[in-house]
């Protein structure tokens, strides 16, 4: 009898203890989290606070990760509900990617918000001009400045 119970309690447990792992899901890592460490073959998110009512939006920057350490596999928004107002809650935008090889590359993301980058959710990030330059690297919460860029360090063992 004993036996029986260890065995069938054994598969739950199992469970349980993996899914602290990300075997049951990429590993997200928010915006306080830069630095990323992860095993080849694995997936992550960068998952990035985002409210539609400020017309915040996220883009992957230029230079783009080494595609041989991490590649992009989707991008994704999840919006809370405000009570019926359409665009008036907050949510994230989520960029998951790949780890490929071992090595160490960059993920740059640009904020913006309140309209001061055009395109819609997933278009490419447009380049700045001069007098229009985000604020290079924040080291806070999104915000602070109307385009920031938030870098990522990512390391695949």
């Amino acid at each position: 009898m004993r036996n029986r119970l260890a065995a069938a309690l054994a598969l739950p447990l199992s469970a349980l203890a993996l899914a602290g792992c990300g075997l049951f899901g990429p590993e997200t890592y928010e915006v306080d989290e830069r630095t990323v460490e992860v095993d080849a073959g694995d997936e992550f998110t960068l998952s990035v606070p985002a409210s539609p009512s400020l017309g915040e939006n996220w883009y992957l920057a230029d230079p783009r990760p080494d595609r041989d350490v991490v590649r992009l596999q989707g991008q994704d928004e999840d919006w809370e509900d405000d009570g019926g107002n359409v665009g008036g809650g907050g949510g994230t935008q989520s960029f998951t990617f790949r780890a490929i090889e071992p090595g160490t590359t960059k993920i740059k993301l640009l904020y913006c918000r309140l309209g001061r980058c055009t395109g819609g959710f997933g278009d490419p990030a447009p380049s700045p001009s001069p007098s229009e330059s985000p604020f290079p690297t924040a080291s806070g919460s999104p915000g602070e400045h109307d385009r920031e860029y938030f870098i990522y360090t990512v390391t695949v063992r």
